[in-house]
């Protein structure tokens, strides 16, 4: 049976998932949904391949991606949804946004190395397979050397925000990446803002543009879900959902987490007013 579900937020190995678009696709399909949007990071590269695998199984795949972005000092993640992929001046910024994250992993290996910690670029590479580097590839690398246990433990003890080995990704500018999802006929939407976004970060990124707010999200609990749709009521905002699944085995699962399709139409309505 096929629900009027979306799941909105999902990540194959064209970054730092472990599935492929086509599975992603499968996944989706064994949940009974009627639509998906693939969003790795800064990159769109797995986008032709789940078209083309839901356009096979039936499934309706909106384009979209995940790009990193600052405010003040402050990282934040927005989901752009319906845009034209193929655009010149968005493929430039995601080749940009590719070699910052290159290097960016090498400054966390050397840092990685300075504490003693014997792990290669090389290594890092290898668990990035030519997608964006990211810091849970550097973490795969750490657990295949034995360094640490687990991801998790990668993450507290040296590459989290406040690890030892930790370095922030060059600034980029929200105002300017959500204009750029606007020129390329698209709407912009916060992703997992969760309980530590400060509601002035989120004025700020409204007052730039902003199209919406990932209401429902793993990390969300029912007052901060309550919140947002509240937000999102004071604001005309859209209220967007999905699992941010990475096909972990002890992660969320594609459709877990999402909305009605409504959402879909209402986006596609706001898209319109910026192609």
């Amino acid at each position: 049976m096929r629900y009027n579900l979306a799941d909105l937020h999902m990540h194959s190995f064209c970054s730092d998932g472990l599935r492929t678009p086509t599975q992603a696709v499968e996944e989706a399909c064994e949940a009974g949904l009627q639509a998906i949007s693939l969003t790795d990071h800064d990159t769109v590269e797995g986008i032709p391949e789940a078209t083309e695998a839901g356009k096979r199984l039936g499934m309706e795949v909106v384009p979209g991606t995940e790009l990193s972005a600052h405010v003040r000092e402050r990282e934040v993640h927005i989901l752009a949804y319906c845009i034209d992929c193929n655009d010149d001046q968005f493929g430039t910024n995601l080749e940009k946004a590719f070699k910052s994250r290159h290097q960016r992993g090498i400054g966390i290996v050397e840092k990685l190395n300075g504490l003693g910690l014997g792990v290669s670029l090389e290594d890092v590479l290898e668990q990035a397979k030519g997608s964006p580097l990211g810091r849970p590839h550097i973490a795969a690398a750490l657990v295949e050397k034995g360094l640490v246990v687990d991801k998790n433990e990668a993450f507290n003890r040296y590459i989290g925000d406040r690890g030892p080995a930790f370095k922030a990704k060059p600034y980029t500018s929200a105002e300017d990446v959500i204009a750029l999802i606007h020129r390329i006929g698209g709407v912009a939407v916060l992703a997992h803002p969760g309980a530590s976004l400060h509601e002035g970060i989120i004025q700020q990124l409204i007052s730039f543009g902003l199209d919406g707010v990932e209401v429902f999200h793993p990390a969300h609990q029912p007052p901060q879900i309550d919140f947002y749709n509240q937000l999102a009521d004071r604001h005309g905002l859209l209220k967007s959902g999905g699992s941010d699944s990475h096909g972990n085995v002890d992660g969320t699962r594609i459709g877990d987490y999402g909305v009605g399709y409504e959402v879909i139409e209402a986006m596609r309505e706001r898209a319109a007013t910026y192609a």
